[in-house]
């Protein structure tokens, strides 16, 4: 897999905080014109490539990478194809990982899904960078680099979100502006309106999802949002943070990703 940035990258320095203390970054005020609703020009692939069920093939493509509210990793990127997961790693499906004695536990206890009657279907949230990435490995797969994520999120044309430049109201699973609903993570899928132009869903809102970059030699990039967010400005689909691999948090999942072939 081949990910090569081809404009160069300036620092930022935006700092290192806790999840539930996010900076609030700037508004979205100047976005650029709603893309067309048919973002299937971007999206589709010249051959279709196979990945695993309930993955969707990607196809290789070239975008600009970050906005204007993110000056420390931009420029155009070219993207091989790979496959990614349609939505974050379940509650179920981690739990049979751990059953198969292929991962460890995840923690338990609010605001954590693991052990939680009712949860199966949402994202498994709790688990820090090396048991996402152990997960990843027992299904022969990977964490997605950052440049991947960002790519499967805003497609080609710009968008500033997975849907669109639309503000985020009820496309996503968050708690917008604070009001307090929801709570809690949602069951994955379960706001179809907020799909990417691969159809992928939940890249932002629900868990924060780890990828497989580096910010520097001890901390990891992770993307999307989560549910407690509040600032609409933190779902951006280039809206980058980091983390040490240790850190676990009630908002903080993943979803992987792998090589995809032509049959």
């Amino acid at each position: 897999m081949r990910t090569q940035i081809l404009v160069g990258t300036m620092a930022a320095g935006l700092g290192l905080a806790a999840c539930r203390t996010l900076p609030a970054a700037a508004q979205n005020g100047n976005a650029p014109a709603e893309p067309a609703p048919s973002a299937s020009a971007s999206a589709a692939p010249s051959a279709k490539h196979t990945c695993q069920p309930e993955m969707v093939s990607i196809p290789a493509g070239t975008f600009t990478m970050g906005d204007d509210q993110n000056t420390e990793k931009t420029g155009q990127v070219t993207v091989d194809a790979f496959c990614m997961n349609r939505t974050e790693v379940t509650t179920a499906a981690y739990a049979a990982c751990v059953k198969a004695a292929k991962c460890t536990p995840a923690d338990t206890g609010d605001p954590c899904n693991a052990g939680v009657a009712g949860r199966e279907q949402h994202p498994i949230n709790c688990v820090d960078w090396n048991q996402a990435d152990a997960y990843c490995k027992a299904q022969g797969l990977r964490l997605p680099t950052e440049e991947e994520w960002e790519y499967a999120a805003r497609g080609t044309d710009g968008r500033i979100y997975p849907w669109g430049n639309a503000a985020p109201s009820d496309q996503l699973c968050w708690n917008r502006y604070g009001d307090g609903k929801p709570n809690s993570t949602c069951p994955v899928g379960a706001y179809p309106k907020g799909r990417s132009p691969f159809d992928l869903d939940d890249m932002s809102g629900n868990v924060w999802e780890w990828t497989s970059s580096p910010y520097d030699d001890s901390r990891r990039v992770y993307r999307g949002g989560g549910w407690d967010g509040v600032v609409p400005s933190l779902v951006r689909s280039a809206y980058r943070f980091w983390l040490e691999p240790s850190f676990r948090f009630g908002n903080l999942g993943f979803r992987c990703a792998g090589s995809a072939a032509l049959p």
